[in-house]
């Protein structure tokens, strides 16, 4: 009897130490293998707007002509094998005064099961190609999928970056209507919450466009992410 019921203790223990190791992995807030930065602790009716996967040839352009007309500074975090297709966009994403981050050479979900030493090598190629184009070693790294392991931190340590996340999450990727994306984010504004995009989603800028209008009406102004997690972006 002592013994079944220890058994079932040790299993319900078990269930919940991988329960842990799979929200932690997946869950890139959950910062259980390094620290990641998500939200700004402020009373400030103040917002970051960020973007991953590009350059996109058609719908970055689009995201940037709107940032550009509201006068907003945003977040891109760039995939190499994007930026090699689009140079010149990560030249305007730059120029134009935004930040640019880290997002991984490949984009490949295998990186998520990668050895340290991958990972490294996979980063650092992206981190070589943002350096030319703008002259900065980047400090801000978000891993593709939101997924971190230990393999991934130990990459991101060794090259000193600091891990950036989200706290409003569109899932504009999910083939949602865009209303229901509209919606989804705008239930979710809270000072000092950093609001994750794709620049590769064909219904982006309709989406950018009426998040940016709603939330001037509920009174908030949009900052760069590095001022809203008063953090340096490049080294």
């Amino acid at each position: 009897m002592l013994a079944a019921q220890l058994v079932i203790i040790f299993l319900s223990l078990l269930t919940v130490a991988i329960a842990i190791l799979v929200v932690g992995s997946y869950d890139i807030c959950f910062g259980l293998y390094i620290k990641t930065y998500c939200k700004a602790k402020t009373k400030k009716r103040v917002l970051a707007l960020s973007f991953d996967d590009g350059p996109h040839p058609e719908f970055t352009p689009a995201v940037l002509d709107i940032l550009k007309d509201n006068d907003i500074k945003a977040g891109f975090f760039l995939v190499g094998e994007m930026i090699e297709k689009e140079p010149g966009l990560a030249e305007r994403i730059h120029s134009e005064g935004h930040i640019i981050g880290n997002h991984s050479y490949s984009h490949a979900k295998k990186n998520t099961i990668r050895k340290t030493k991958a990972v490294i090598e996979d980063l650092k190629k992206n981190e070589d190609l943002i350096y030319k184009i703008t002259g900065n070693r980047l400090a801000f790294f978000r891993p593709p999928f939101g997924v971190t392991n230990p393999n991934i931190a130990a990459a991101a340590r060794f090259l000193e970056y600091k891990v950036i996340g989200w706290s409003i999450r569109s899932l504009d990727t999910m083939r949602k209507p865009d209303e229901k994306i509209i919606k989804r984010v705008v239930s979710q504004f809270k000072p000092g919450g950093m609001i994750l995009f794709h620049d590769t989603h064909k219904g982006i800028a309709n989406i950018l466009k009426e998040v940016i209008r709603k939330a001037k009406e509920e009174g908030y102004t949009f900052v760069r992410p590095d001022e809203l997690l008063n953090l340096k972006a490049y080294e």
